[in-house]
C-alpha cells in the first residue's frame, strides 16, 4: 500500500461508469468480451462504450480500438475478459492510460497456486501505484439494473428486461451472483446493485457492503461470504446498516471443514471462525442463512412486504386445504416458528362462518358453513391480521378452482393488516395464473414451503436485530476494573507459577496455562463468585483448610499436564470427614503419580456447592473478531451437547440473558418436573463481569472456561465451582 495513489475514482463510479472499456470486444457472444459487450447494449447502458480489440476495425457498429492507451478517452472502467498470460500488460496499458478502475474476469490466479498468486501480486501494484481500482480477479464483475449499467459476461443477462429495485448483493462467486440474480428476477425481486468481488485482491466485500449502506437505493442487502479480510470493519458495517434500517442476510460457507477447503479453493479466501463470525452477526442484528436462494427471498421479503412487528410472534396459517396447512403447521417448529395462540375476539370472528370444534390454527376454509367462501375467507384474514399474537399469515395454496381470483385479492389484505402474509404456490405450472396475478400486483409468492418457512425464520430474526437496533450502547459498569492494569496487579499477573507442561499442547500447553485457583483469583477480581478454597500440599494443610472451611468438602488434585481432572480421579467430592479426607488425598497423589509423575503442584481444598443447573461460562479472543464471551449449559456434557452460544465483548445483561434463552436446554434454567428455577439473574451478572474481563485482556486472554457455574435457586446467587485459563 506504500506505493498507492489517492483512487482516480470512487466505487460509485466504478458500479455505475460513464464510460466503459472492453478489453476482448468481439461479435461472437460465445466469448467472454463478446458477450459482455452484447449485454450492455441489450440492457441498454447509456454511457460511451469503448470495443478493444487489435484485430478490428468496428465492433457491433462501434469504432474498435488495439489497446485502451489508443482510444480517445480514458474510460472509468476497463473490463478485462484476457487470457491470464495477457493480464499484466493490459492492466499496465489501462494504468498508463489513466482508467479509473478495471474489472478483471481473468481467473486461475491466486486461488490456482503460487504461480498465480505472484501474478495477481503484480496487478495490484501496477494499479495501486496509478489509483486505478483492481474489482476481481475471477469476478464476473458488476448487474447495475438502476443505471443499466450490466459490466459482466454472466448468462443470467440472458433474460430480462430487468426493472430496478432496492435488493444490493455482494458475493465471492461470481457464478452464484449471476444464479441469484436470474432465481430472484424469476420471481419478481429486483435489485440495485449486484457486485461479484472474486479474489479481492484490491475491491474487498466489505468496502462494497459499506457503498450499500450508504447507497439510496438499496434496501436490503445480501452478502455470500467465503472470507472475510478486515472482520473488525466487516462487524461495524453491519452494524452501521442495522442502524440505516437495511436489514442484511448472510450466507457463509466454510463451517465443515469441506466447506473451509471449498473456499480456499475457490477464492482463496481463508474462512474464520464460524462461530465468531455468527456471533457477530447476531450482535450486529444482521440475518445468518444457510441457503441462498432463500435468502434472496427473504431480501426481498423485507422490500415488498410489511415487516414483521416483533419477534416471537406467531403464525397463522390457513388455506382451503387441510392437508397443505398441516404440513406447513408441521414444519413450523423446525424453522424456530410457532403458530399463533388466537384471541377471544378472533375465535369469535372464525365461529361465525365455521364449527366450534374448526377453530383452530391451522385454518381449513373447506369447514366454512357456506362452502369455499371468498368474503368469508378475505373476513379471516383480517381478524388474523388484527390478533395481537399473529405476526404473519401464510397460505399455502393447492391446486382448486379459482385460484387466481383467489391469489388476487391477498396482496391487498397484506398491505392494509400491515403483516406480512406469505403465499405459497405449490402447485407447478397449474398455478401460473396466479403467479400472474401476483407478479401484476408486486406481491412475492413461494413455489416451495421449504422456501416459506425459511424467509418466515429470515423475518422472525430481523425482528429480533431490528429490536437491538434500539438498544443502548454498552456502558462500562462500576465493578469492572479499568483496561489498563495497575502496577500491583501487573505484579500479581507475573507472580503467578507458570510451570511448562508435560502434556505439551493444549490448556497444558505452554508456561501461561493458570490453575483453577489462580484462574478463580482472576475471576474473584471481577467480582465474579468463587468457591472457598485453598491449596494444601500436605495432608496436614488439607485438614486444617477443611477445618476452616466447614465439611463437607472436595478434593482437587492441582496438575498442570492434566485437563479433565475427574476423568483421571483427580477430583473428590462430597468428603464428609476427616478420615475421608485423608483417603480422598493419597488416591489423589497416587492418581497424578500414575498418570502425569512429578506434576502435582499441590490439592485444592474447597467448600461443596450445590444448586440446580450447571451453566458453562467462557472467554476467548478471536484473532479477527476481537474479544468473545460464550454461555451454555455446562457440566461434564459440555463437550457433548454443544448447547453454547457465543457474543463479541463486551455485552451488556439484555444480552447475555438473551443467550442463556437462546439455548436448547434453556427450560432447565427455569425449572423442570417440578424442581426450582435457577438463578437466571446471577448467572447473566457473572456473563456481563467476564464479558469485561475478556474486553480488557484482550488478545492476553487466549481462553478461559467457567465449568460449571452453578446456579442455586432464585436468588440465592451462583458460584463458580472450577475455572482454567491460558494467558497469551
Amino acid at each position: 500500500m506504500e506505493d498507492s495513489q489517492k483512487p482516480r475514482i470512487g466505487l460509485d463510479r466504478l458500479i455505475g461508469p460513464r464510460s466503459v472499456a472492453v478489453v476482448g470486444a468481439s461479435e461472437d457472444v460465445d466469448k467472454f468480451g463478446g458477450r459482455v459487450i452484447h449485454y450492455l447494449m441489450k440492457h441498454g447502458y447509456a454511457g460511451r462504450l469503448i470495443p478493444i480489440n487489435p484485430n478490428r476495425a468496428t465492433i457491433r457498429g462501434l469504432p474498435a480500438y488495439p489497446a485502451v492507451s489508443a482510444a480517445p478517452e480514458a474510460p472509468d472502467v476497463a473490463i478485462l475478459a484476457v487470457p491470464a498470460a495477457q493480464l499484466e500488460t493490459q492492466v499496465a496499458d489501462c494504468a498508463a492510460a489513466g482508467v479509473g478502475g478495471c474489472i478483471v474476469i481473468t481467473g486461475k490466479l491466486a486461488e490456482a497456486g503460487p504461480e498465480g498468486a505472484a501474478l495477481e501480486e503484480k496487478i495490484v501494484a501496477t494499479a495501486r501505484s496509478a489509483g486505478m481500482r483492481i474489482l476481481g480477479p475471477n469476478c464476473l464483475g458488476i448487474l447495475n439494473p438502476v443505471e443499466r449499467a450490466m459490466l459482466s459476461s454472466s448468462l443470467a443477462l440472458d433474460g430480462g428486461p430487468f426493472g430496478a429495485g432496492g435488493i444490493g448483493m455482494v458475493s465471492q462467486s461470481g457464478a452464484l451472483m449471476g444464479t441469484l440474480f436470474a432465481f430472484g428476477s424469476d420471481h419478481g425481486a429486483r435489485f440495485s446493485r449486484c457486485v461479484s468481488v472474486g479474489n479481492q485482491a484490491d475491491v474487498e466485500l466489505v468496502e462494497v457492503l459499506e457503498h450499500l449502506v450508504a447507497d439510496e437505493a438499496t434496501r436490503s442487502i445480501c452478502l455470500y461470504v467465503e472470507g472475510v479480510k478486515h472482520p473488525r470493519r466487516f462487524h461495524q458495517a453491519l452494524r452501521d446498516a442495522r442502524a440505516a434500517d437495511k436489514p442484511v442476510f448472510i450466507v457463509k460457507v466454510g463451517r465443515s471443514e469441506a466447506g473451509v477447503r471449498a473456499a480456499r479453493s475457490h477464492t482463496a479466501s481463508l474462512a474464520g471462525s464460524y462461530a465468531a463470525f455468527e456471533a457477530i452477526c447476531r450482535d450486529a442484528g444482521a440475518v445468518l442463512m444457510e441457503d441462498t436462494g432463500a435468502m434472496v427471498l427473504a431480501a426481498d421479503a423485507a422490500i415488498r412486504l410489511p415487516r414483521l412487528p416483533r419477534a416471537g410472534m406467531g403464525v397463522a396459517p390457513i388455506a382451503s386445504s387441510g392437508g397443505s396447512t398441516a404440513v406447513f403447521a408441521d414444519l413450523m417448529p423446525g424453522a424456530g416458528l410457532r403458530l399463533a395462540e388466537l384471541s377471544a375476539e378472533t375465535r369469535a370472528v372464525l365461529g361465525g362462518f365455521m364449527p366450534e370444534s374448526h377453530v383452530a390454527l391451522p385454518l381449513d376454509t373447506g369447514s366454512f358453513h357456506s362452502g369455499q367462501n371468498e368474503a368469508a375467507m378475505e373476513t379471516c384474514i383480517r381478524a388474523f391480521m388484527a390478533d395481537p399474537d399473529v405476526g404473519a399469515v401464510a397460505f399455502p395454496m393447492t391446486t382448486q378452482p379459482f385460484m387466481a381470483q383467489r391469489a388476487a385479492v391477498l396482496p391487498a389484505l397484506c398491505r392494509e393488516g400491515r403483516k406480512p402474509l406469505i403465499y405459497v404456490m405449490s402447485a407447478g405450472s397449474i398455478g401460473d395464473a396466479a403467479r400472474e396475478r401476483l407478479r401484476e400486483a408486486d406481491f412475492p409468492y413461494y413455489d416451495r414451503v421449504s422456501d416459506a418457512l425459511a424467509v418466515l425464520r429470515a423475518l422472525e430474526a430481523e425482528a429480533a436485530g431490528r429490536a437491538r437496533r434500539m438498544r443502548p450502547d454498552v456502558v462500562r459498569p462500576s465493578f469492572a476494573p479499568p483496561p489498563q492494569p495497575s502496577p500491583a496487579s501487573q505484579e500479581r499477573e507475573s507472580s503467578l507459577p507458570c510451570k511448562r507442561s508435560a502434556a505439551g499442547e493444549g490448556w497444558g500447553g505452554g508456561p501461561n496455562h493458570l490453575t483453577e485457583h489462580e484462574t478463580k483469583s482472576l475471576l474473584s477480581t471481577y467480582g465474579i463468585p468463587v468457591t472457598r478454597e485453598r491449596l494444601a500440599h500436605t495432608i496436614a494443610d488439607a485438614l486444617a483448610a477443611a477445618r476452616d472451611i466447614g465439611f463437607p468438602v472436595v478434593l482437587k488434585g492441582v496438575s498442570r499436564a492434566v485437563v479433565h481432572k475427574s476423568d483421571l480421579g483427580l477430583v473428590r467430592l462430597d468428603i464428609r470427614d476427616e478420615a475421608a479426607l485423608r483417603d480422598a488425598y493419597r488416591a489423589i497423589e497416587a492418581a497424578v503419580d500414575r498418570h502425569a509423575p512429578g506434576t502435582l503442584d499441590g490439592v485444592l481444598v474447597q467448600e461443596m456447592a450445590r444448586g440446580e443447573v450447571e451453566a458453562f461460562l467462557g472467554a476467548t479472543h478471536d484473532a479477527g473478531f476481537g474479544p468473545m464471551v460464550l454461555a451454555g449449559i455446562g457440566g461434564v456434557l459440555v463437550e457433548a451437547l454443544h448447547d453454547v452460544r457465543m457474543a463479541p465483548a463486551p455485552i451488556t445483561a439484555d444480552d447475555a440473558r438473551a443467550l442463556f434463552k437462546s439455548l436448547k436446554l434453556a427450560p432447565l434454567l427455569h425449572g423442570l418436573r417440578g424442581r426450582p428455577p435457577a438463578d437466571l439473574d446471577a448467572a447473566v451478572e457473572a456473563l456481563v463481569r467476564l464479558s469485561w474481563l475478556a474486553a480488557d485482556l484482550g488478545p492476553r486472554l487466549v481462553e478461559l472456561d467457567v465449568n460449571p457455574l452453578i446456579l442455586r435457586r432464585v436468588g440465592e446467587g451462583a458460584i463458580a465451582v472450577d475455572a482454567r485459563a491460558t494467558l497469551a
